[in-house]
């Protein structure tokens, strides 16, 4: 089941994405700090435009992702992650189609999202659903070397 953000899901977002970020690349604390500073923004802009959907299987957190209002016309999707043992179900395309029609149902003209290139299954979920790789930079991220990638879907096209 997908639902709608509650307040008690901010640790579970935080923990969930360095737990599996630190286990699966490597990544140190300042993406812990990362995560939480987007979520902290949410629930402070408290925005209805915008939007954290957690993926719950069988009454268990299992993944989330978030959409954030850039402007009136671009989200920005983010925090997107499924636990390992929901992989290869089907849910993690179903959280970013829920998220999309989300976007869609608010007036979103575009979407847009950061993410790099280790993440392979993602980026064919973004494909799949007619993302486009705009942009791509390497730098020093979370004490290590990552390729970040700018992905867009563009309504109108």
């Amino acid at each position: 089941m997908i639902r709608n953000y509650r307040l008690s899901d901010k640790d579970y977002i935080v923990k969930s994405h360095y737990e599996l970020y630190n286990q699966e690349f490597g990544y140190d604390l300042s993406f812990r700090d990362f995560v939480e500073s987007k979520v902290n923004g949410f629930i402070k802009r408290s925005d209805s435009n915008e939007m954290i959907f957690i993926l719950e299987i069988d009454k268990k957190n299992s993944g989330s992702v978030s959409i954030n209002k850039l402007n009136e016309t671009t989200a920005q999707l983010g925090l997107f992650l499924v636990e390992p043992n929901a992989r290869g179900t089907g849910f993690g395309r179903k959280l970013i189609e829920t998220s999309i029609n989300f976007c869609k149902e608010k007036g979103y003209k575009n979407i847009y999202l950061w993410t790099n290139s280790e993440l392979q299954s993602a980026r064919r979920i973004y494909e799949k659903f007619g993302f486009v790789l705009k942009e791509s930079e390497t730098k020093i991220l979370s004490n290590k070397e990552v390729t970040e990638e700018r992905w867009e879907l563009d309504f109108n096209v």
